[in-house]
Parts: C-alpha cells; structure tokens; sequence
C-alpha cells in the first residue's frame, strides 16, 4: 500500500488511554498529509472500525486490557494483509520487538518517541519501504515478578505495608523487601514514584 504525493496518510489509532490516544490524536492531525479515520479503545474495537476506516497505518498500544496489541495485530492482518500496523509500546522490550518482526508488524516504536520520529517513522511507513521501522530504546526495567505485581497493585491502591502484607499473607518485613526490588528494577526512589513510574510504563493501568 503506497501512497502517491499528495494523498492524505489515513491513521488509526488504538489505544486504551484515552489521553495518550487523543494526544496523539491531536499531534497527528495537526501535522501536513495526515489524517485520523478512527480512534479505538481496545483492540476489539480497532477490528471493527478498520473495515469501515480502511486506515492505511495502524498505531496500536500493545498492552491492553481486552485484547492485546499482538492479537490485534494477528487480526488485523489475517483481515487485511496488505495493512500496515505500528506497535507503540510504554515499556519497550527487545523480545516484543522481534515478536513484532515475525508476526508483520511495519515497525516498532516506544511511546516516548519523539515528534519527529514518529512523524517520519509513518511517512516511510505509507511510503512502502519493506524495512522495518525501529528505534534504539534504553530497554524496560527488569520484569517484576507476579509477587511484586501483586504488592505494586496494592501499592497503588494506597495501602500500607501492614495491610498489603495481611492481603498477600505474607510478612511486611517481606513486603519491603519487594517494594525495595520494584523500586530498584523501576530506578525510583520511593513507593510513590514507583507506582507512578508503573502507571507510565504501562505496568499498571488506570
């Protein structure tokens, strides 16, 4: 799918944040060739308004409560083969990136990309260059392991070491001692800005 000069770029956005959708939203609409044809709240919804958008690129989250960027991506493709979908990813992963690779993504990008990368990342995108678009990321914390997820979420939740201690079973001595790995795997100084920080990498949702 190659788009001539001076056709508008159709983009469709996938993405359970709404403020990162509709920022992106805003950013992409403002920006000469280009032209939003649907946002969607999950993957499920991407499916559906694609056969009436016929985007001609996808952005898709891939962490997503419903239905994932991956089997989004799966979808869309076994759909229409020739569209061309590019993974946004919070906390970007050198294994997702290959994944992306096999599975036909166009490309794989952080969330944090910059303007103007992400801007030429989709014209080459539209342009039909078969190669696919990438970045060098500084890679994710190392993955939590679920015990410190469980504690993260409790964390979240504004809950106390005593308290997230009764609710896991566990003994609070144990507890700090996953707060303090999930704030050295998450660089942050303290529970608050780790749980922040999770919220940001997409490691918790709102």
């Amino acid at each position: 799918m190659k788009k001539g000069d001076g056709a508008l770029i159709s983009i469709m956005i996938v993405d359970d944040h709404p403020m990162v959708r509709e920022g992106l939203a805003a950013m992409l609409a403002s920006e000469e060739g280009f032209a939003i044809s649907a946002l969607a709240d999950d993957g499920f919804v991407g499916v559906a308004c694609a056969k009436e958008s016929k985007p001609d690129i996808v952005l898709c989250d891939i962490r997503m409560a419903r239905m994932d960027g991956f089997e989004t991506l799966g979808r869309l493709k076994e759909m229409y083969p020739d569209i061309k979908v590019l993974m946004l990813a919070g906390m970007p992963l050198r294994a997702e990136e290959q994944r992306a690779r096999d599975e036909g993504a166009a490309g794989y990008l952080p969330k944090n990309v910059d303007h103007d990368s992400l801007t030429a990342a989709i014209r080459a995108i539209a342009a039909g260059t078969d190669r696919f678009v990438c970045e060098e990321f500084e890679p994710a914390p190392s993955t939590l392991t679920p015990r410190e997820l469980d504690v993260l979420r409790l964390a979240a939740q504004g809950r106390q070491r005593e308290e997230i201690a009764g609710s896991l079973g566990i003994g609070p001595e144990s507890v700090k001692t996953h707060l303090k790995g999930i704030m050295t795997k998450l660089g942050c100084p303290n529970a608050t800005s780790a749980v922040s920080r999770a919220y940001e990498l997409g490691i918790l949702r709102a």
